[in-house]
């Protein structure tokens, strides 16, 4: 090899040794893992009422209890066989109070009261196919239903001259009694209980605003 050829061939056996540039491999990023649903509250489905018996019982009446609302949709969308409006009822002093009742078959099922901090203060039935309970219907008699009358007081207010009475199992739940033709106020005698007191009224309130022997 002369010396020209020489000079030319050692630079291109350094390249050759050297061997291809390195190249960056640049990788893509994975993708975060998806994120577990977090966990929130469980709605619980409750079944509107149709027909048939309409119980009260200690934690509410019929689809309704203390978390419902006070609110005319929502008391139509439990009763929605029922005529449902709003109204003012007027009770002792100071001005009418708001209230919606329930109305199915032209029968008056419920007058549900709002409370001071706006949730259902009271519920009356009286009338329709309403149970107590323990089964209890309208129009039982007092003699019958297995009360002591230390369970009972004279009503007052809209129960003047009526017997309010109250079991200890169940202290939101109030049964007004009436006995026919007493205007004297206070307790009847539990004789003329016995023999003429009948289940005019129940009355159901939350746990929250409840008081034993009210109504």
């Amino acid at each position: 090899m002369t010396q020209r050829l020489a000079l030319i061939a050692a630079p291109l056996l350094l390249l050759a040794a050297c061997g291809p540039a390195d190249k960056k491999t640049e990788t893509a990023a994975a993708p975060p893992a998806a994120e577990a649903p977090k966990s929130g509250p469980v709605a619980v489905a409750v079944t509107p009422y149709a027909d048939g018996p309409l119980r009260v019982r200690a934690d509410g009446v019929g689809p309704i209890t203390a978390a419902t609302a006070f609110d005319q949709p929502t008391i139509a969308a439990l009763f929605p066989k029922a005529v449902v409006k709003s109204a003012f009822i007027h009770v002792g002093e100071g001005p009418p109070g708001p209230i919606i009742t329930v109305e199915q078959d032209n029968v008056p099922l419920l007058e549900i009261g709002k409370g001071t901090e706006g949730g259902i203060a009271e519920i009356r039935l009286a009338g329709g196919p309403v149970e107590g309970p323990k089964g209890e219907a309208l129009l039982g008699k007092w003699a019958d239903l297995g009360f002591d009358i230390g369970q009972c007081r004279a009503g007052e207010g809209r129960t003047v001259n009526q017997t309010v009475c109250v079991r200890p199992e169940a202290p939101t739940v109030a049964y007004v009694f009436g006995v026919p033709g007493w205007t004297k106020g206070g307790l009847p005698p539990v004789e003329t209980l016995k023999a003429k007191g009948q289940l005019n009224e129940f009355v159901w309130r939350p746990a929250e605003t409840a008081a034993v022997g009210a109504a």
